[in-house]
């Protein structure tokens, strides 16, 4: 069994059990239980390049700018559930192969822990999982699926009761299983990326309002 079948349920089963760690590590009282957030970023997106296994080339994906927006909601003392997608326009290219623009898209659940203080500064780290959306930019190729998962640290800072600014690096882990061609056409796929992790990296900051 390859190692990315053990991290899928390392992924969930520590996800949800954020709440119960965010209790044990704050004695911080939350004012108010019911509140759900809206949150506008923009930031870079990097990434790690990988193999293409029909010629044995690194294909070069390149860093671009990432567009995100989260939901998050109280869930539990100390803890938000949150809801984000991610979006960005990167180019794929191998020498000799192929050189296309993809939409990378990321859309995944989970929560977060936050460690409060008594000033307008706050951290947080956190999980997630979901789906990742290969979708190759005004071309005839197939768009493909994959699950992923990602982690997180952030921190914010409060300006109102309403607003608030937010930075947060993410990291997402696409776990690319026996098979998975990508780019295809007619059944002829320029990519074969099959028992790959894909590794793309997101430094984000934006604008939180609080309802």
């Amino acid at each position: 069994m390859k190692m990315y079948q053990y991290i899928m349920p390392t992924l969930l089963l520590s996800t949800f059990s954020l709440p119960t760690l965010a209790e044990s590590l704050s004695t911080e009282t939350e004012t108010s239980n019911d509140y759900v957030t809206v949150t506008g970023y923009l930031g870079a997106r990097l990434n790690q390049d990988i193999k293409n296994d029909y010629s044995g080339q690194d294909v070069d994906i390149s860093s671009e700018l990432a567009q995100a927006i989260s939901l998050g909601w109280y869930y539990a003392k100390n803890a938000e559930g949150e809801l984000i997608f991610s979006n960005s326009k990167q180019n794929f290219s191998s020498p000799n192969d192929f050189d296309i623009d993809v939409y990378v898209q990321y859309l995944h659940v989970g929560g977060r822990i936050l460690f409060r203080t008594n000033s307008p500064f706050s951290s947080s780290i956190g999980l997630g999982m979901g789906a990742t959306h290969f979708d190759p930019s005004g071309s005839r190729y197939d768009a493909k699926f994959a699950f992923s998962g990602s982690v997180s640290a952030g921190i914010r800072y409060q300006l109102t009761e309403q607003f608030a600014l937010r930075s947060d690096l993410r990291v997402y882990g696409t776990f690319l299983e026996n098979s998975d061609e990508m780019f295809c056409d007619n059944g002829s796929c320029l990519l074969d990326a099959s028992d790959h992790l894909y590794v793309d990296a997101e430094l984000l900051a934006g604008i939180e309002y609080k309802f």
